[in-house]
């Protein structure tokens, strides 16, 4: 009878135990619930501001290249606003030597008639 006991202690002390880790084991496990679900929320913010990083990117790079484009037309337009001085330089020196000569002839006729 006493060995009975002893087994029914031994056994009752072992199902006690066993119901304490499980508890144990069942916390644990609502604790790693908890921090996968908070891990996920984190997750998610992170994949929205690294789409959002890239549109400002992508945002960026366009800008970057709208930038380069009008510094190519803006060089392009001064050397065409440089030649087309050059010309009018040209086209006025050769309008004043040409004014120059008519006024010249024209005394050098008046004095000979």
């Amino acid at each position: 009878m006493n060995s009975l006991r002893l087994e029914a202690d031994k056994a009752i002390e072992r199902a006690e135990e066993a119901e304490s880790k499980v508890k144990k084991y069942e916390q644990q496990i609502l604790e790693k619930e908890q921090e996968i679900a908070s891990l996920n929320h984190r997750l998610g913010l992170l994949d929205s501001e690294h789409a959002q990083t890239e549109d400002k990117l992508n945002s960026l790079k366009q800008g970057s290249l709208d930038i380069e484009q009008t510094k190519t037309m803006n060089e392009t337009l001064t050397r065409k606003v440089n030649l087309l001085e050059e010309e009018l330089d040209s086209a006025e020196k050769n309008l004043k030597e040409t004014v120059e000569k008519c006024v010249s002839s024209h005394r050098r006729d008046h004095l000979l008639a």
